[in-house]
């Protein structure tokens, strides 16, 4: 566990191009501290809008773990999960003590299934969405299989450190982890400029005033808005763009 320095593994993140390129150097970083189980987890953008139930993940859990996971629709009976969904966003502890004291009964099987997989032991930090601090969109568990008193030593000295890397890990990589869910088609300036006015408040005669173009040509470039954020409506939409970060309100 020797070898571990949160300012280097700080400066590494940031210079690291993708989010998966993050990931790598996070869990290297991480795995001096004898933190082997790394679970970076999120939801699709559009959730705060939708409440979708689809979450991702990059994980250093096995293949075949992620499998049964998902298979067994294990989100539903996550903790983890659960506690995001319920918008707590209160960093905490999990250890074999915090298993045992789990209600229901459906999610104690599931911690417990998770702690044989590796992930025994875990500080869990919800993150939030971009836009709005309050709304949990995410969440890692800086994770181990080592017992809950090493652990605990672990924590004593860089339990606050591993906090601020779990966030500026985050900031960093959702941006680009939706925008990848979304194809990564990018919005053009005059897509932006049509939701971004919608956002505001303005209907679509109004808008095509303020551009000096048809109502026609604004109903086009909002419906290749729409299509190219998968968006079934145009509010759906502005919630995505906003998310992504394509647009801002004024």
């Amino acid at each position: 566990m020797n070898g571990f320095d949160g300012d280097q593994l700080i400066d590494n993140l940031a210079t690291a191009g993708t989010p998966q390129q993050r990931f790598a150097t996070l869990t290297a970083g991480l795995a001096k501290l004898g933190l082997d189980t790394i679970n970076y987890g999120f939801f699709d953008p559009g959730m705060v809008a939708l409440d979708s139930d689809a979450i991702r993940f990059l994980t250093t859990m096995s293949d075949d773990w992620m499998r049964y996971y998902y298979d067994e629709d294990l989100a539903d009976t996550d903790s983890h999960v659960v506690r995001l969904r319920q918008g707590k966003i209160t960093p905490y502890i999990w250890n074999d003590s915090t298993i045992q004291r789990i209600e229901p009964s459906g999610e104690r099987s599931t911690a417990r299934a998770a702690a044989e997989a590796g992930l025994r032991s875990a500080l869990c930090v919800p993150l939030t969405s971009p836009t709005n601090p309050f709304t949990p969109v995410g969440g890692i568990t800086v994770g181990t299989s080592m017992d809950e008193a090493a652990f605990t030593a672990v924590m004593r000295n860089h339990g606050a450190t591993l906090t601020s890397i779990a966030y500026l890990f985050h900031n960093a990589c959702i941006r680009q982890l939706w925008h990848e869910r979304q194809g990564g088609k990018s919005l053009s300036p005059r897509e932006r400029d049509c939701l971004r006015y919608l956002a505001d408040g303005k209907r679509q005669d109004a808008i095509a005033q303020a551009m000096g173009v048809a109502r026609v040509t604004v109903e086009m470039h909002l419906r290749c808005a729409r299509q190219k954020l998968g968006a079934r409506t145009l509010n759906e939409a502005i919630a995505k763009a906003l998310v992504l970060g394509a647009i801002r309100r004024e």
